[in-house]
């Protein structure tokens, strides 16, 4: 059962060179992590040129320049790292890759938010630029830079005209305090008015009694017109009462509300967001982690079959399962420590917070055995074919097991593999145990899955030494060992 350990022994550059790709994983997995550790994080060292040609313009009375006042809110945003530059620097550099997005604003920017209470508004142009030939992932990051403007501008445009409206309130309702308390000092006057003709009336008529009779048709008349004069006077006293009455009700409704600069302030950003994530995701690197580390144990396990001669057995053993239990007790050796090595260097060394440790070293160590057995199976069955049938089994895995985009923004055919394929498994195993949830699948069902998956390879690695059993040329020799 040991005589391929025992072989090993007398090959050191063999045994060096195994030890050399236990490292191969944390190599593999290092350089990727790291290098794409953090990205979002680090979009303040983003380049992003804004050009401001906006000539200004009188928005509600007041000339403003709304490029100058977005410029100088993104003074203020540490997001990106906005660089203001006049046209032609900026289309030189967005060809060259100095800058990730140009943002400008024409010559007419405040013009057209001058007309949002027009009959006819204008909607207010800005021009972006991006070079995605250069750099996709750059231009996709930079367009939240474009998203961050846009705000800006809305913010800024809100604000205007927020606070020129709610001013305007303001001095509607002083105004409208200021006539209501003319409109009472009027009906006063009217009433007074109105009683004073009453006495005229009652003067008329006691003349009108001492009047000869000829006299007093006449008399009759003008006695008539003042009491007309008297009934209008108390009718204009009743509409002045009730206009009064209106508008005090009006401005009673208005009692509890606020037209101040805040106000305006809170309603042009009147949204604050709080966040309820049901996990906590550190960085970019954290959250690819899954992926890269269950792909760097199937590298690590091609590598095996590439360095050691995984189809051919030691001595002249006629046995299968000799031949089948002294080769798997090597890979079995191989994967344990490939995984082992990595869960480490990943928990102490890259620092990743890992909610289960446990878990996630068992979740690495079974898919490094089990991907050893698949690759292994595959070289021992078919020779050099095996190796690059287990790099197209590679290819499949990588766009089938929804290690970077969600499956669902795949095809139909990636979608169908999803559910066949080992690294599915590992990559929810993995989630699970570095961020604390239960997914579809639960951790215990995707670690067991995979462990069926590495027992069936290594069934099947049986069969593939006993169909070979009687070949020739499958010795080892010292050729295939130094």
């Amino acid at each position: 059962m040991f005589k391929d350990f025992h072989a090993l022994r007398k090959h050191p550059v063999l045994f060096l060179s195994l030890i050399v790709i236990l490292f191969l994983p944390i190599i593999y997995s290092a350089v990727f992590i790291y290098s794409m550790w953090d990205p979002y994080g680090q979009t303040q060292d983003l380049p992003i040129a804004i050009v401001n040609n906006d000539e200004g313009a009188k928005i509600q009375g007041k000339e403003e320049n709304l490029g100058n006042r977005v410029i100088d809110k993104l003074k203020e945003n540490d997001d990106f790292k906005w660089e203001f530059i006049d046209s032609k620097k900026a289309k030189n550099g967005i060809e060259k890759g100095d800058y990730f997005a140009v943002i400008e604003f024409p010559k007419n920017f405040s013009d057209d938010a001058s007309t949002m209470l027009n009959p006819n508004p204008k909607h207010m142009e800005m021009h972006v630029q991006t070079n995605p030939g250069y750099s996709y992932s750059g231009q996709s990051i930079g367009d939240k830079s474009i998203q961050a403007v846009k705000d800006n501008i809305s913010l800024s445009l809100r604000e205007l005209y927020l606070k020129k409206i709610f001013g305007s309130i303001k001095d509607m309702r002083g105004q409208s305090q200021e006539l209501a308390t003319g409109l009472k000092k009027m009906e006063k006057a009217e009433l007074d008015l109105a009683n004073s003709s009453k006495q005229v009336d009652s003067g008329l008529a006691k003349t009108q009694a001492a009047l000869p009779p000829l006299q007093n048709e006449q008399f009759n008349q003008l006695i008539t017109g003042s009491n007309q004069i008297t009934g209008g006077l108390n009718k204009l006293a009743e509409n002045t009462n009730q206009i009064t009455q209106n508008i005090d009700k009006s401005l009673k409704q208005t009692d509890n509300l606020s037209f101040s600069k805040e106000n305006a302030m809170t309603i042009s950003d009147p949204v604050t967001t709080v966040e309820h994530n049901v996990t906590k995701v550190e960085n970019y690197g954290q959250s690819f982690a899954p992926y890269v580390l269950s792909l760097s144990l199937y590298i690590g396990a091609i590598a095996f079959v590439t360095i050691y001669p995984v189809d051919k057995r030691v001595g002249e053993s006629k046995s299968a399962v000799n031949w089948w239990l002294n080769k798997l007790g090597l890979m079995v050796t191989h994967g344990l420590l490939q995984g082992l090595f990595l869960s480490l260097f990943t928990q102490y060394v890259i620092d990743i917070e890992i909610a289960n440790r446990g878990y996630f070293t068992l979740t690495l160590i079974v898919w490094s055995i089990a991907a050893v057995l698949i690759v292994s199976f595959l070289v021992a069955a078919f020779g050099n074919i095996g190796k690059f049938l287990a790099i197209i089994l590679l290819i499949l895995q990588l766009g089938s097991s929804e290690g970077t985009f969600p499956i669902q923004l795949t095809n139909k055919f990636f979608q169908t593999l999803h559910t066949y394929s080992p690294m599915t498994y590992v990559i929810k195993a993995l989630r699970e145990s570095i961020f604390d949830f239960e997914g579809n699948i639960p951790i215990n069902t995707a670690i067991t899955i995979i462990a069926i998956i590495g027992i069936v390879a290594g069934c099947l690695l049986y069969f593939a030494y006993l169909s070979r059993l009687n070949l020739k040329n499958i010795r080892l020799n010292t050729r295939d060992l130094d």
